[in-house]
């Protein structure tokens, strides 16, 4: 099974480090975080990965992977414009015919794919998103009556009947066809599939998922990951 790796986002929001180096190739605990997911994807037995890129910064990836060799996985690369995330599976369509993994580039988790990739084919689905029940709120919540009374407050809850996706998917290669130039695969995509009842499913996990998207997040996967080198 292949896997896209979506890498090519601006990480606007990690500036000035993203000036130097590309949000996933920023080094934590000596090495790239790029290579956290390609370990995680060959624990689970994806070793032909394609990573979707942005021209801006295309050469500093081809550089240190190459073809995958050093890692023991098969790369390739597709390089278009900043179109969005459903934009770039579009301009890498000729590379899917048959189920596919879309990983994005900046999440770092340790659920069990392998059993995501069994229930998707289980369900015969068009597309399955992963979903976690692990994720607190970053606020806290309150219920009102009628008259405007407090009547329960939570700081920071988790709302199990609202999972949050992890950023991880698996798709039927009839989804590209939705996906086109200047949109979102979660703001556009997954909505319409839904909207068209196709076999869209959640697939729950209670394990967490973090981003590296700003430096709270970075500095939170830069402990995890130190403390998982540290055990060793």
């Amino acid at each position: 099974m292949k896997a896209a790796i979506l890498a090519g986002g601006p990480g606007s929001r990690l500036y000035p480090i993203t000036y130097y180096v590309p949000k996933c190739m920023i080094p934590i605990a000596g090495k790239p975080f790029l290579d956290y997911i390609i370990e995680y994807l060959k624990k689970h037995r994806v070793k032909d990965i394609v990573l979707l890129l942005s021209r801006d910064d295309c050469e500093v990836f081809k550089n240190h992977y190459g073809n995958g060799e050093k890692m023991n996985v098969r790369l390739s690369y597709s390089v278009a414009p900043r179109i969005g995330t459903a934009g770039a599976l579009y301009a890498a369509r000729k590379e899917f015919n048959e189920t596919f993994i879309v990983y994005y580039g900046d999440v770092l988790t340790d659920f069990n794919l392998t059993e995501m990739i069994k229930f998707h084919r289980r369900k015969n689905a068009s597309c399955t998103v992963a979903l976690t029940k692990s994720v607190p709120i970053d606020y806290g919540i309150g219920k009102i009556d009628a008259a405007g009374r407090l009547i329960s407050f939570q700081e920071k809850p988790v709302l199990e009947e609202y999972p949050v996706s992890m950023a991880v998917y698996i798709f039927e290669p009839e989804i590209l066809k939705y996906c086109k130039p200047h949109r979102d695969i979660a703001s556009d995509v997954i909505p319409t599939l839904i909207e068209k009842r196709l076999p869209i499913y959640g697939y729950i996990t209670d394990r967490p998922h973090h981003d590296i998207g700003s430096f709270k997040h970075l500095d939170t996967v830069r402990e995890i990951l130190s403390e998982k080198k540290n055990e060793r």
